[in-house]
């Protein structure tokens, strides 16, 4: 962690500036340390230049919700590139970096849930400097190996946070992104963006996409194929957990999907305003396995040139698998 960043982190908790003690530095980087706040009293490590700002003082239910988050993603890194090495994901990539460039990104910049640091170096490579933040020290630490790779960690900071309790000061940031569903597995959803909101300058812009609850393609699968209790909790819409095996055990990821409406509403309630909903993958499921070629052909290439005419049209904007927003903080 570099020395600027004091001027920008808060406590996760309470909001308030940090105090630092350094063990261990490299010219103006902590490699080592301890983040505390005077306020309310609770400390933070900084490990191999890393700070953990993740949320304290949890309940045990809290705690097994965060923990599973966290672990899911530590296990998920290994096979992320190869699962996602397909057409589909290749295209709704695309998406997301068309997006990204309609928002004309500069200065310094949040990446929420930066995984692997895709979106976090596109930005880095376009002339932003990057705060990049993610639950899972596994994904930052190989994000951080990216950039080193590609020439760009003097552009981009890691933090390891939660998406619903960013450590930052107010009016921090002209941009924030949050794409590929991080805000999914964020149980204070709401408090998550207001605190998101809050870090934005005025009139900075958020993009964001989430999982939606009302994908065209699924729904019609499960009515084919008559899965009630699926589309029973569909339609309450309450959180789950996601169960997936990765390497030797099944691990449980907390999900809750979101339909366009929602999402506008809690947008909303945090304080943003003139926000525009879209959708990735309207006539094409998501696909998580590996395939050689990265292109669509055939069928799937003339779904994919229809839904770029009726992205943000609605009711099509809001039955891609992934909602698509983009708001800017009043």
């Amino acid at each position: 962690m570099r020395l600027r960043m004091m001027d920008m982190i808060a406590c996760p908790a309470c909001s308030s500036p940090l105090d630092l003690e350094a063990y261990s530095r490299r010219g103006d980087e902590v490699i080592r340390g301890l983040l505390s706040c005077p306020s309310c009293g609770r400390d933070f490590r900084i490990e191999d230049g890393i700070p953990r700002l993740m949320p304290t003082g949890l309940s045990g239910v809290e705690q097994q919700v965060y923990g599973s988050i966290e672990s899911y993603y530590d296990a998920y890194r290994p096979v992320m590139e190869e699962i996602y090495h397909n057409p589909r994901i290749a295209y709704m990539r695309k998406v997301e970096d068309a997006c990204i460039r309609l928002t004309k990104p500069r200065g310094l910049v949040l990446d929420v849930g930066c995984g692997t640091g895709r979106q976090s170096l596109l930005l880095a490579e376009l002339g932003c400097h990057v705060v990049a933040t993610d639950i899972s020290l596994g994904m930052l630490l190989e994000a951080r190996r990216r950039a080193e790779k590609r020439g760009l960690r003097g552009q981009v900071e890691f933090i390891q946070a939660s998406a619903d309790a960013l450590p930052f000061r107010p009016g921090v940031f002209s941009r924030a992104y949050s794409l590929f569903g991080a805000f999914n597995h964020a149980p204070r959803l709401l408090h998550g963006l207001r605190r998101l909101r809050r870090s934005l300058k005025k009139g900075g812009l958020f993009l964001l996409s989430v999982l939606n609850r009302y994908q065209l393609t699924w729904w019609i699968e499960a009515m084919l194929k008559r899965r009630k209790k699926q589309l029973m909790r569909a339609l309450l819409g309450k959180p789950y957990y996601f169960t997936m095996k990765l390497g030797r055990k099944r691990r449980k990821l907390w999900t809750r999907l979101l339909s366009a409406p929602e999402l506008k509403r809690y947008l909303k309630q945090a304080g943003f305003k003139n926000i525009r909903i879209g959708c990735i993958l309207l006539f094409l499921k998501p696909k998580f396995s590996y395939e050689p070629s990265l292109e669509l052909r055939g069928l799937e290439a003339s779904l994919a040139s229809l839904e770029e005419r009726l992205r943000w049209l609605p009711p099509f904007s809001w039955l891609g698998a992934y909602i698509i927003a983009l708001a800017e903080r009043a």
